[in-house]
Protein backbone atom coordinates (compact mmCIF):
# COMPACT_ATOMS: atom_id res chain seq x y z
CA UNK A 1 0.00 0.00 0.00
CA UNK A 2 1.30 3.54 -0.76
CA UNK A 3 0.43 6.73 -0.38
CA UNK A 4 0.54 10.02 -2.67
CA UNK A 5 3.13 12.62 -2.26
CA UNK A 6 2.54 15.62 -0.70
CA UNK A 7 -0.56 14.06 1.44
CA UNK A 8 -0.32 13.31 5.42
CA UNK A 9 -2.39 10.25 6.39
CA UNK A 10 -5.01 10.65 9.03
CA UNK A 11 -3.10 7.45 10.77
CA UNK A 12 0.32 9.33 10.43
CA UNK A 13 -1.75 12.75 12.07
CA UNK A 14 -2.78 10.47 14.91
CA UNK A 15 0.72 8.82 15.54
CA UNK A 16 2.61 12.67 15.42
CA UNK A 17 0.09 13.54 18.16
CA UNK A 18 -0.18 10.53 20.47
CA UNK A 19 3.48 10.30 20.26
CA UNK A 20 3.87 13.69 21.13
CA UNK A 21 1.22 13.49 24.44
CA UNK A 22 3.12 10.25 24.73
CA UNK A 23 6.71 12.75 25.50
CA UNK A 24 4.75 15.59 27.75
CA UNK A 25 3.60 12.16 29.91
CA UNK A 26 7.00 11.10 30.46
CA UNK A 27 8.95 14.24 30.75
CA UNK A 28 5.99 15.97 32.73
CA UNK A 29 7.19 15.29 36.34
CA UNK A 30 9.75 18.29 36.18
CA UNK A 31 7.37 20.57 33.99
CA UNK A 32 4.51 21.09 36.44
CA UNK A 33 5.62 20.69 40.04
CA UNK A 34 8.93 22.27 39.10
CA UNK A 35 7.84 25.51 37.89
CA UNK A 36 5.12 25.67 40.61
CA UNK A 37 7.01 24.38 43.94
CA UNK A 38 11.17 24.60 42.87
CA UNK A 39 10.89 27.76 40.30
CA UNK A 40 8.57 29.79 42.04
CA UNK A 41 9.72 29.08 45.51
CA UNK A 42 13.55 28.47 45.39
CA UNK A 43 13.13 25.21 46.47
CA UNK A 44 15.39 23.89 44.11
CA UNK A 45 18.67 25.31 45.69
CA UNK A 46 18.01 23.36 48.61
CA UNK A 47 16.72 19.98 47.09
CA UNK A 48 18.39 20.22 43.89
CA UNK A 49 16.67 20.65 40.46
CA UNK A 50 16.08 16.61 40.49
CA UNK A 51 13.38 15.25 42.66
CA UNK A 52 14.54 11.73 44.59
CA UNK A 53 11.15 11.70 46.81
CA UNK A 54 8.71 13.24 47.45
CA UNK A 55 9.82 15.78 50.20
CA UNK A 56 11.24 17.98 47.99
CA UNK A 57 7.39 19.46 47.39
CA UNK A 58 5.65 18.49 50.22
CA UNK A 59 7.38 17.88 53.28
CA UNK A 60 10.66 19.04 55.64
CA UNK A 61 10.69 16.86 58.20
CA UNK A 62 9.71 19.77 60.63
CA UNK A 63 10.11 18.92 64.09
CA UNK A 64 9.52 20.57 67.79
CA UNK A 65 6.30 22.50 66.63
CA UNK A 66 3.76 23.32 69.61
CA UNK A 67 0.10 25.49 69.62
CA UNK A 68 -1.13 27.07 72.14
CA UNK A 69 -4.10 28.92 73.14
CA UNK A 70 -4.01 32.67 74.08
CA UNK A 71 -6.74 31.80 77.09
CA UNK A 72 -7.82 28.78 78.35
CA UNK A 73 -11.64 29.74 78.81
CA UNK A 74 -13.64 31.59 76.20
CA UNK A 75 -17.25 32.43 75.92
CA UNK A 76 -19.12 31.66 72.51
CA UNK A 77 -17.93 33.58 69.78
CA UNK A 78 -15.22 35.41 71.46
CA UNK A 79 -12.02 36.00 69.80
CA UNK A 80 -9.52 33.80 70.30
CA UNK A 81 -5.65 33.08 68.96
CA UNK A 82 -3.11 30.06 68.76
CA UNK A 83 0.06 30.75 68.67
CA UNK A 84 2.13 28.16 66.33
CA UNK A 85 5.91 27.59 66.98
CA UNK A 86 8.72 25.29 67.43
CA UNK A 87 9.10 24.93 63.73
CA UNK A 88 12.68 23.79 62.72
CA UNK A 89 12.40 23.87 58.57
CA UNK A 90 12.24 27.23 56.69
CA UNK A 91 10.69 25.97 53.71
CA UNK A 92 7.14 25.77 54.39
CA UNK A 93 4.58 27.29 52.29
CA UNK A 94 1.25 27.66 54.76
CA UNK A 95 -0.32 26.52 58.03
CA UNK A 96 -3.91 25.44 58.68
CA UNK A 97 -5.54 25.38 61.50
CA UNK A 98 -8.06 22.83 62.34
CA UNK A 99 -11.20 21.66 64.39
CA UNK A 100 -12.46 17.80 64.23
CA UNK A 101 -10.67 17.80 60.86
CA UNK A 102 -12.38 20.85 59.46
CA UNK A 103 -10.07 23.84 58.39
CA UNK A 104 -11.45 27.08 60.59
CA UNK A 105 -8.85 29.46 59.65
CA UNK A 106 -5.14 29.63 57.60
CA UNK A 107 -2.09 31.74 57.16
CA UNK A 108 -1.07 31.54 53.70
CA UNK A 109 2.56 33.67 54.05
CA UNK A 110 3.60 37.01 52.02
CA UNK A 111 4.69 36.94 48.40
CA UNK A 112 3.59 36.10 44.94
CA UNK A 113 3.57 32.64 44.76
CA UNK A 114 2.66 33.10 49.01
CA UNK A 115 5.58 31.47 51.25
CA UNK A 116 5.17 31.44 54.64
CA UNK A 117 8.88 32.18 55.42
CA UNK A 118 9.95 35.70 55.27
CA UNK A 119 13.53 35.68 53.95
CA UNK A 120 16.03 33.32 55.74
CA UNK A 121 13.83 32.57 58.88
CA UNK A 122 10.97 30.30 59.29
CA UNK A 123 8.41 32.74 59.85
CA UNK A 124 7.46 31.65 63.26
CA UNK A 125 5.93 31.85 65.33
CA UNK A 126 2.37 32.23 63.42
CA UNK A 127 -0.71 33.53 65.11
CA UNK A 128 -3.82 31.92 63.77
CA UNK A 129 -7.15 34.03 64.44
CA UNK A 130 -10.21 33.05 64.82
CA UNK A 131 -13.41 32.57 67.38
CA UNK A 132 -14.23 30.49 69.81
CA UNK A 133 -17.40 27.89 68.68
CA UNK A 134 -20.68 28.99 69.46
CA UNK A 135 -21.52 25.83 71.37
CA UNK A 136 -20.38 25.49 75.31
CA UNK A 137 -17.70 22.19 75.66
CA UNK A 138 -14.28 21.70 75.74
CA UNK A 139 -12.45 21.57 72.50
CA UNK A 140 -8.81 20.79 71.10
CA UNK A 141 -7.46 22.60 67.96
CA UNK A 142 -4.83 21.06 65.38
CA UNK A 143 -2.39 23.06 63.84
CA UNK A 144 -0.35 22.02 60.70
CA UNK A 145 2.82 22.80 59.06
CA UNK A 146 2.60 22.77 55.33
CA UNK A 147 -0.86 21.80 55.57
CA UNK A 148 -2.08 21.65 51.99
CA UNK A 149 -5.82 22.69 51.86
CA UNK A 150 -6.73 18.73 50.98
CA UNK A 151 -5.13 17.37 54.56
CA UNK A 152 -8.42 17.23 56.24
CA UNK A 153 -6.70 14.43 58.17
CA UNK A 154 -8.66 11.92 55.77
CA UNK A 155 -5.69 8.84 55.42
CA UNK A 156 -4.36 8.56 52.93
CA UNK A 157 -5.01 12.21 51.65
CA UNK A 158 -2.42 13.45 54.55
CA UNK A 159 -0.27 15.07 51.85
CA UNK A 160 2.80 15.35 53.69
CA UNK A 161 1.20 17.56 56.49
CA UNK A 162 2.76 17.76 60.11
CA UNK A 163 0.40 18.48 62.87
CA UNK A 164 0.22 19.19 66.51
CA UNK A 165 -2.85 19.46 69.16
CA UNK A 166 -3.43 22.76 70.87
CA UNK A 167 -4.12 22.69 74.62
CA UNK A 168 -7.72 21.93 75.45
CA UNK A 169 -9.20 25.04 76.19
CA UNK A 170 -13.32 25.83 77.40
CA UNK A 171 -16.27 27.37 75.79
CA UNK A 172 -18.38 28.59 78.61
CA UNK A 173 -22.24 29.17 78.66
CA UNK A 174 -22.01 32.71 79.93
CA UNK A 175 -24.42 34.46 81.06
CA UNK A 176 -27.84 33.83 79.50
CA UNK A 177 -30.16 36.96 79.43
CA UNK A 178 -32.17 35.74 76.56
CA UNK A 179 -36.02 35.05 77.05
CA UNK A 180 -38.02 31.64 76.23
CA UNK A 181 -40.44 31.49 73.37
CA UNK A 182 -42.38 29.14 72.63
CA UNK A 183 -42.17 27.14 69.33
CA UNK A 184 -45.52 25.02 69.09
CA UNK A 185 -48.53 24.19 70.28
CA UNK A 186 -50.80 21.85 70.51
CA UNK A 187 -53.69 22.35 69.38
CA UNK A 188 -52.35 24.86 67.07
CA UNK A 189 -53.94 27.94 67.62
CA UNK A 190 -57.61 28.37 65.80
CA UNK A 191 -57.67 24.64 65.23
CA UNK A 192 -61.35 23.29 65.30
CA UNK A 193 -62.53 19.64 65.33
CA UNK A 194 -60.79 19.14 68.72
CA UNK A 195 -61.12 16.10 70.52
CA UNK A 196 -63.08 17.01 74.00
CA UNK A 197 -60.45 14.76 75.99
CA UNK A 198 -57.21 15.98 74.37
CA UNK A 199 -54.57 17.19 76.42
CA UNK A 200 -52.97 20.85 75.75
CA UNK A 201 -49.08 21.18 75.38
CA UNK A 202 -46.68 24.11 74.58
CA UNK A 203 -42.78 23.46 73.52
CA UNK A 204 -40.33 25.92 74.41
CA UNK A 205 -37.03 26.94 72.85
CA UNK A 206 -35.35 25.72 75.95
CA UNK A 207 -35.60 24.27 79.30
CA UNK A 208 -38.31 26.05 81.66
CA UNK A 209 -38.10 26.64 85.82
CA UNK A 210 -40.03 23.68 86.49
CA UNK A 211 -41.16 25.63 89.83
CA UNK A 212 -42.53 28.49 87.55
CA UNK A 213 -44.63 26.11 85.61
CA UNK A 214 -47.69 26.37 87.57
CA UNK A 215 -52.14 26.28 87.35
CA UNK A 216 -51.42 30.30 87.59
CA UNK A 217 -49.05 30.45 85.08
CA UNK A 218 -50.57 27.56 82.28
CA UNK A 219 -54.33 28.85 82.06
CA UNK A 220 -57.17 27.55 80.03
CA UNK A 221 -60.54 28.90 79.82
CA UNK A 222 -64.13 28.36 78.23
CA UNK A 223 -64.81 32.28 78.29
CA UNK A 224 -64.07 33.58 81.45
CA UNK A 225 -64.16 30.59 83.58
CA UNK A 226 -61.20 28.41 84.32
CA UNK A 227 -60.80 24.82 83.52
CA UNK A 228 -59.61 22.59 85.74
CA UNK A 229 -56.79 20.45 85.68
CA UNK A 230 -52.72 19.71 86.31
CA UNK A 231 -49.96 21.18 84.91
CA UNK A 232 -46.71 18.86 84.38
CA UNK A 233 -42.89 19.93 82.86
CA UNK A 234 -41.18 16.81 80.63
CA UNK A 235 -37.75 15.76 82.05
CA UNK A 236 -36.63 17.62 79.47
CA UNK A 237 -37.76 21.29 80.84
CA UNK A 238 -38.80 21.94 77.40
CA UNK A 239 -42.93 20.70 77.48
CA UNK A 240 -45.33 22.01 79.42
CA UNK A 241 -48.90 20.16 79.60
CA UNK A 242 -52.52 20.74 80.57
CA UNK A 243 -54.49 17.99 81.37
CA UNK A 244 -57.83 18.61 82.04
CA UNK A 245 -59.65 16.95 85.08
CA UNK A 246 -62.95 16.42 82.81
CA UNK A 247 -63.52 15.96 79.14
CA UNK A 248 -64.31 19.65 77.69
CA UNK A 249 -67.26 20.82 76.28
CA UNK A 250 -68.49 19.95 72.78
CA UNK A 251 -68.66 22.36 70.29
CA UNK A 252 -66.75 24.85 72.87
CA UNK A 253 -64.03 27.40 71.95
CA UNK A 254 -61.35 27.27 74.83
CA UNK A 255 -58.03 29.78 75.15
CA UNK A 256 -55.00 28.67 76.50
CA UNK A 257 -52.32 30.92 78.13
CA UNK A 258 -48.98 30.98 78.87
CA UNK A 259 -48.11 33.55 81.26
CA UNK A 260 -44.85 35.89 81.82
CA UNK A 261 -44.49 34.09 85.72
CA UNK A 262 -42.47 31.40 83.02
CA UNK A 263 -39.23 31.82 83.19
CA UNK A 264 -36.10 29.66 82.03
CA UNK A 265 -33.92 28.39 84.10
CA UNK A 266 -31.39 31.14 84.37
CA UNK A 267 -34.55 33.81 85.62
CA UNK A 268 -35.44 34.78 81.84
CA UNK A 269 -39.33 35.14 81.90
CA UNK A 270 -41.49 35.31 78.79
CA UNK A 271 -41.45 38.35 76.94
CA UNK A 272 -44.89 38.31 76.90
CA UNK A 273 -47.91 36.37 77.42
CA UNK A 274 -48.59 33.53 74.94
CA UNK A 275 -51.70 32.88 74.05
CA UNK A 276 -53.77 30.40 71.47
CA UNK A 277 -57.10 29.21 71.35
CA UNK A 278 -58.96 26.03 69.64
CA UNK A 279 -62.69 24.66 68.85
CA UNK A 280 -63.83 21.41 70.49
CA UNK A 281 -65.80 18.87 67.93
CA UNK A 282 -68.67 16.50 69.41
CA UNK A 283 -67.11 13.08 71.11
CA UNK A 284 -63.64 12.06 72.76
CA UNK A 285 -61.30 10.71 70.47
CA UNK A 286 -60.28 7.03 71.40
CA UNK A 287 -58.43 6.23 68.07
CA UNK A 288 -55.12 5.48 68.51
CA UNK A 289 -52.47 7.03 66.26
CA UNK A 290 -51.37 5.12 63.54
CA UNK A 291 -47.37 5.69 61.35
CA UNK A 292 -48.38 6.65 57.93
CA UNK A 293 -44.90 6.61 56.40
CA UNK A 294 -41.33 6.64 56.91
CA UNK A 295 -37.94 7.83 55.73
CA UNK A 296 -35.78 5.81 54.84
CA UNK A 297 -38.74 3.06 53.38
CA UNK A 298 -39.10 -0.27 55.13
CA UNK A 299 -36.32 -2.25 53.57
CA UNK A 300 -34.48 0.84 51.85
CA UNK A 301 -31.19 -0.05 50.62
CA UNK A 302 -28.27 2.24 50.01
CA UNK A 303 -29.15 4.79 52.34
CA UNK A 304 -26.91 7.76 52.70
CA UNK A 305 -25.26 7.30 56.13
CA UNK A 306 -25.69 10.52 57.61
CA UNK A 307 -29.26 10.68 56.64
CA UNK A 308 -32.08 11.36 59.47
CA UNK A 309 -34.76 9.04 59.88
CA UNK A 310 -38.08 10.20 60.34
CA UNK A 311 -41.94 8.77 61.10
CA UNK A 312 -45.29 10.90 59.89
CA UNK A 313 -48.40 10.13 61.69
CA UNK A 314 -51.74 10.76 60.66
CA UNK A 315 -53.10 13.02 63.66
CA UNK A 316 -50.82 15.30 66.31
CA UNK A 317 -49.09 13.45 68.59
CA UNK A 318 -48.58 14.60 72.22
CA UNK A 319 -44.82 15.86 72.42
CA UNK A 320 -43.96 14.63 75.81
CA UNK A 321 -44.36 11.36 74.82
CA UNK A 322 -41.66 11.46 72.18
CA UNK A 323 -38.07 10.80 73.43
CA UNK A 324 -35.11 8.82 72.92
CA UNK A 325 -37.07 5.79 75.04
CA UNK A 326 -39.86 5.96 72.99
CA UNK A 327 -38.01 6.58 68.90
CA UNK A 328 -34.97 4.03 68.62
CA UNK A 329 -32.79 3.26 66.19
CA UNK A 330 -30.02 0.11 66.37
CA UNK A 331 -27.62 -1.81 64.51
CA UNK A 332 -28.04 -5.20 65.83
CA UNK A 333 -28.61 -4.79 69.40
CA UNK A 334 -26.39 -1.35 69.40
CA UNK A 335 -28.47 1.82 70.25
CA UNK A 336 -27.65 4.54 67.90
CA UNK A 337 -27.11 8.01 69.34
CA UNK A 338 -29.09 10.62 68.40
CA UNK A 339 -31.47 13.54 69.50
CA UNK A 340 -35.46 12.93 68.79
CA UNK A 341 -37.94 16.36 67.94
CA UNK A 342 -41.82 16.39 66.73
CA UNK A 343 -41.99 18.99 63.95
CA UNK A 344 -44.39 21.89 65.46
CA UNK A 345 -47.60 20.60 63.64
CA UNK A 346 -46.97 17.08 65.94
CA UNK A 347 -47.45 15.10 63.13
CA UNK A 348 -43.48 14.13 62.07
CA UNK A 349 -40.86 12.64 64.31
CA UNK A 350 -37.22 12.95 63.54
CA UNK A 351 -34.01 10.96 64.96
CA UNK A 352 -31.10 12.99 63.87
CA UNK A 353 -28.09 11.48 64.51
CA UNK A 354 -25.33 12.23 66.45
CA UNK A 355 -22.53 10.61 64.56
CA UNK A 356 -22.78 9.27 60.52
CA UNK A 357 -24.16 5.60 60.63
CA UNK A 358 -21.31 2.79 59.05
CA UNK A 359 -21.47 1.79 55.67
CA UNK A 360 -23.63 -1.30 54.61
CA UNK A 361 -24.85 -1.81 57.88
CA UNK A 362 -28.72 -2.77 58.40
CA UNK A 363 -30.54 -0.63 60.85
CA UNK A 364 -33.72 -1.01 62.98
CA UNK A 365 -35.85 1.70 63.67
CA UNK A 366 -38.73 1.81 66.51
CA UNK A 367 -41.71 3.98 67.52
CA UNK A 368 -42.88 2.31 70.46
CA UNK A 369 -46.25 2.22 72.24
CA UNK A 370 -45.27 4.55 74.82
CA UNK A 371 -46.04 7.46 72.33
CA UNK A 372 -49.62 8.46 72.37
CA UNK A 373 -51.61 11.18 70.28
CA UNK A 374 -52.68 13.97 72.38
CA UNK A 375 -55.74 12.55 73.59
CA UNK A 376 -53.68 9.94 75.39
CA UNK A 377 -54.38 7.12 72.86
CA UNK A 378 -51.26 5.11 72.76
CA UNK A 379 -49.80 3.67 69.32
CA UNK A 380 -51.78 -0.34 68.93
CA UNK A 381 -48.41 -1.64 68.12
CA UNK A 382 -44.82 -0.79 68.17
CA UNK A 383 -43.78 0.36 64.76
CA UNK A 384 -40.75 -1.03 63.52
CA UNK A 385 -39.05 -0.94 60.09
CA UNK A 386 -35.20 -1.61 58.71
CA UNK A 387 -33.22 -0.55 55.67
CA UNK A 388 -29.40 -0.44 55.06
CA UNK A 389 -26.68 1.97 53.82
CA UNK A 390 -24.97 2.43 51.19
CA UNK A 391 -21.08 2.49 51.39
CA UNK A 392 -19.32 5.02 52.84
CA UNK A 393 -18.23 7.51 50.38
CA UNK A 394 -14.67 8.51 50.07
CA UNK A 395 -14.02 11.99 50.23
CA UNK A 396 -13.57 14.33 47.72
CA UNK A 397 -11.44 17.68 47.73
CA UNK A 398 -13.59 20.99 47.02
CA UNK A 399 -10.69 23.46 47.45
CA UNK A 400 -9.01 24.44 43.73
CA UNK A 401 -5.97 25.36 46.02
CA UNK A 402 -3.06 23.65 44.46
CA UNK A 403 -3.94 22.62 41.43
CA UNK A 404 -1.05 20.21 39.83
CA UNK A 405 -2.54 21.21 36.08
CA UNK A 406 -1.64 20.02 33.17
CA UNK A 407 1.44 17.79 33.77
CA UNK A 408 0.21 16.51 37.79
CA UNK A 409 2.82 16.03 40.49
CA UNK A 410 6.31 14.95 40.18
CA UNK A 411 6.99 12.43 41.66
CA UNK A 412 3.15 10.56 41.50
CA UNK A 413 2.18 9.21 38.40
CA UNK A 414 -1.64 9.62 39.36
CA UNK A 415 -0.24 13.07 39.37
CA UNK A 416 -0.81 14.40 42.69
CA UNK A 417 -4.21 16.15 44.13
CA UNK A 418 -6.14 16.57 40.86
CA UNK A 419 -4.30 13.71 38.74
CA UNK A 420 -3.10 16.59 35.78
CA UNK A 421 -4.52 15.52 32.58
CA UNK A 422 -1.60 13.26 31.53
CA UNK A 423 -0.77 12.09 34.91
CA UNK A 424 -4.70 10.93 34.74
CA UNK A 425 -4.99 9.94 31.79
CA UNK A 426 -1.39 8.72 30.74
CA UNK A 427 -2.45 5.05 30.79
CA UNK A 428 -4.93 5.56 27.76
CA UNK A 429 -2.71 7.95 25.68
CA UNK A 430 -0.22 5.23 26.16
CA UNK A 431 -2.81 1.96 24.69
CA UNK A 432 -3.88 4.50 22.37
CA UNK A 433 -0.31 4.98 20.83
CA UNK A 434 0.51 1.20 21.10
CA UNK A 435 -2.64 0.41 18.88
CA UNK A 436 -1.79 3.70 16.15
CA UNK A 437 1.98 1.82 15.89
CA UNK A 438 0.94 -1.22 15.65
CA UNK A 439 -1.82 -0.11 12.66
CA UNK A 440 1.07 1.76 10.89
CA UNK A 441 3.91 -1.28 11.20
CA UNK A 442 0.63 -3.26 9.17
CA UNK A 443 0.21 -1.06 6.85
CA UNK A 444 3.71 -0.63 6.10
CA UNK A 445 4.03 -4.33 5.31
CA UNK A 446 1.21 -4.72 3.24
Amino acid sequence: MSYKTGRVSPGNVLFIGLSILALLFFYSGNAGALSQYYVDRGCAACHGTTLTTCDGCHHHGSTGLQAQTDKGTYTPGEALGVTFDGGSQTGWIRAILYLDNVEVTRFAGTGNPPQGRSGPNSGFPILFNTTAPATPGTYTYQAAWFGNSIDSGNSPNTHGEVRVSTNSFTVTAGADTTPPTVSSTSPVDNATGVAVNTAVTGTFNEAIDNATVTAASFLLKAGVDNVAGTVSLNSAGTIATFTPSAPLADNTTYTATLTTAITDIAGNALAAAHVWRFTTGAGADTAPPTVSSTSPDNNATGVAVNTAVTATFNEPIDPATLTAASFLLKAGVDNVTGTVSLNSAGTIATFTLSAPLAGNTTYTATLTTAITDVAGNALAADHVWSFTTAAAGAVVPSSTDDDDGWFGCAMSPSGGRNGGILGTYGPLILLALGIAIRRRVRRRKE
